[in-house]
C-alpha cells in the first residue's frame, strides 16, 4: 500500500482517508522551528541528568542523544526515567502538543470544529536499540486512556525519520472497524499484564510499517491496531504518542489526580471500566 500524504489545507481529504483506513498524515504537520527547539531542549536535559549522575565524559551532542543514554541507563535508571517525565512536560514538548494545527485536525476527524479538547498522556517515548521492556505488541489505544468517550492518538518522529530498522509504528490497516477487538491479557517482561489483541484478528488485516519522515504528523483511531516495531539500529528512537478526547461527549469524565485505577490490578481496572461495552 503506497501511503498518501495529506497537506494542511486538505483536511476534508484527509477525513475521507482516516474513515476508510483508520490513519491519516499530514505533511510538516510539526514545523522545523518548533523541532529544533525541542531538540535543544531535549539536549540540556540529557546534559543536566549526566551532571547530576557524575558524568563528566566528553560528548558531542550528536552522540548525546544516544551514548548520553547509554551511559545514564548504566549509571542508574532512574536518570532515564527521570528524562522521560522531565522531557514530556518541557516547555518545548508542550509547544508541540498544543499547536493548532494538531487542534484543527483533531476537531476535523472528530467531526467537531470547535470541540474542547483534553490532551491525554501525551508523551516522548525512547526507545533504545534492541529495547524489549517498553515494547508493546498488536493493541488498541482505548484501553489505555480515558474510559469511553471519543478521542484520536497521534504519533510522529521527534528527532529523526522513522523507519523499519528503527522501529517505527505498524498499523493493521482498517482494523479500527472491529471496534472493540477481542483481547487476551499478556504478561510483559515480568511485569503486569496489558490487553493484547489475539492473533486471528490481526490475520484479518493487511499491515503496514508507516516510515514517516521528521514533521510529519500521524493522527489514527483509537480502535486502530497498532504497534511499534523493534528498534534494530544503533541510535535511541524519539517519538511523540498522544491523545486528545472530545470533553463535549457525554461519557467523558476528566480523570482527577488520584487516578481511580491506582490500587487496582489490570484485570480489575479493565472491567469496571469496559465490561459494558465489550
Amino acid at each position: 500500500m503506497n501511503i498518501e500524504r495529506f497537506d494542511k489545507s486538505e483536511s476534508v481529504l484527509a477525513k475521507q482517508y482516516f474513515d476508510e483506513f483508520g490513519f491519516v498524515i499530514i505533511k510538516n504537520g510539526i514545523d522545523k522551528p518548533t523541532l529544533n527547539d525541542f531538540k535543544q531542549e531535549l539536549l540540556r536535559i540529557i546534559r543536566a541528568y549526566l551532571s547530576k549522575a557524575n558524568i563528566s565524559e566528553e560528548i558531542s551532542d550528536e552522540q548525546i542523544l544516544h551514548k548520553g543514554m547509554e551511559l545514564l541507563e548504566d549509571s542508574d535508571h532512574m536518570f532515564v526515567a527521570s528524562i522521560y517525565d522531565t522531557i514530556s512536560l518541557s516547555p518545548a514538548f508542550l509547544r508541540i502538543v498544543s499547536s493548532g494545527l494538531i487542534e484543527k485536525f483533531v476537531c476535523s476527524l472528530l467531526e467537531k470544529p470547535d470541540a474542547p479538547l483534553y490532551g491525554y498522556t501525551n508523551r516522548c517515548l525512547i526507545a533504545p536499540p534492541f529495547d524489549t521492556v517498553r515494547t508493546y505488541d498488536w493493541h488498541q489505544e482505548v484501553f489505555y486512556t480515558v474510559p469511553r468517550g471519543s478521542f484520536i492518538q497521534t504519533w510522529a518522529p521527534l528527532i529523526s525519520d522513522t523507519s523499519v530498522s528503527n522501529g517505527t509504528i505498524q498499523v493493521a490497516i482498517g482494523s479500527h472497524r472491529e471496534g472493540i477487538a477481542k483481547q487476551t491479557w499478556t504478561e510483559i517482561d515480568g511485569r503486569a499484564s496489558y490487553p493484547m489483541i489475539d492473533d486471528e484478528i490481526i490475520a484479518k488485516y493487511d499491515q503496514l510499517s508507516v516510515e514517516m519522515k521528521l514533521g510529519e504528523l500521524m493522527l489514527f483511531s483509537g480502535y486502530l491496531a497498532h504497534r511499534s516495531g523493534t528498534n534494530s539500529s544503533d541510535k535511541h528512537r524519539y517519538s511523540l504518542v498522544g491523545m486528545y478526547h472530545d470533553v463535549s461527549t457525554q461519557e467523558f469524565i476528566a480523570p482527577s489526580v488520584d487516578l481511580n485505577h491506582r490500587g487496582q490490578t489490570p484485570e480489575e481496572y479493565f472491567n469496571s471500566h469496559f465490561e459494558k461495552i465489550v
